[in-house]
């Protein structure tokens, strides 16, 4: 099955350590890359071992910069596949089996997620859902929890990037350009569950409205006449 999951990490030690905790139950081909994205609480004290690779930054730069140095560091260990999980996120039980859905689709060169965000035709965030729309709405996979083979990351990297998110995002939005870049590759997105609950905001409070507004504005300068 032959998983790497990729946790980025910006303080909220406690998230990650419970995280890491629920994930032990995987199979042990499935392996953990956090990126310490500049931490300045206990994440910093975090080594790596036999299944876990820690990436650290010493200073924060951003969701997609610290995602696509984790995806570097996945792919040099030769992951095949490729999964980023925020560490606000517990399992529902010790299911050691629940990737197995997600890796299936991955082979067939899909985008794959549990969570769909949803956008009006002006490009306004309207609602999550566990299903894709079957009209009306603009969508996207939401990136607290989105896996690919390592060869579709690869599609999708931009020129000047290391992994497959935009650094031209800093905050927000980096999922949304994905998925629509996804869609124009002809990749198909795929909606699958999972036993898992994402908290949310745990990071994102501490982010300010200004970086939302800026990343939208970027979003739509790409998007918008598209």
């Amino acid at each position: 099955m032959n998983l790497a999951i990729v946790i980025p990490a910006w303080n909220n030690w406690a998230y990650t350590k419970r995280a890491l905790s629920d994930l032990s139950h995987l199979p042990q081909d499935h392996g953990f890359v956090v990126v310490d994205n500049g931490s300045t609480d206990s994440t910093k004290q975090l080594q790596s071992s036999a299944r876990l690779s820690v990436v650290r930054h010493q200073k924060n730069l951003g969701f997609a910069k610290g995602c696509n140095t984790g995806f570097e560091k996945a792919v040099s260990l030769g992951y095949e596949n490729v999964m980023f999980l925020n560490n606000d996120i517990r399992i529902a039980e010790e299911n050691s089996s629940w990737t197995e859905p997600i890796i299936r689709e991955v082979k067939n060169g899909c985008l794959v997620g549990p969570t769909v965000g949803l956008l009006d035709i002006h490009l306004n965030f309207v609602r999550e859902m566990n299903k894709l729309p079957t009209t009306g709405f603009l969508f996207y996979l939401s990136g607290w929890n989105i896996t690919a083979s390592v060869a579709t990351w690869n599609r999708l990297i931009l020129e000047g990037d290391t992994g497959p998110f935009s650094t031209k995002f800093i905050s927000y939005f980096e999922d949304t350009d994905l998925s629509f870049r996804a869609k124009e590759l002809g990749i198909e997105l795929k909606v699958v569950d999972v036993p898992v609950r994402h908290i949310g905001r745990v990071t994102g409070k501490k982010v300010l409205s200004d970086l939302y507004l800026k990343s939208k504005k970027t979003f739509i300068e790409i998007w918008g006449n598209k």
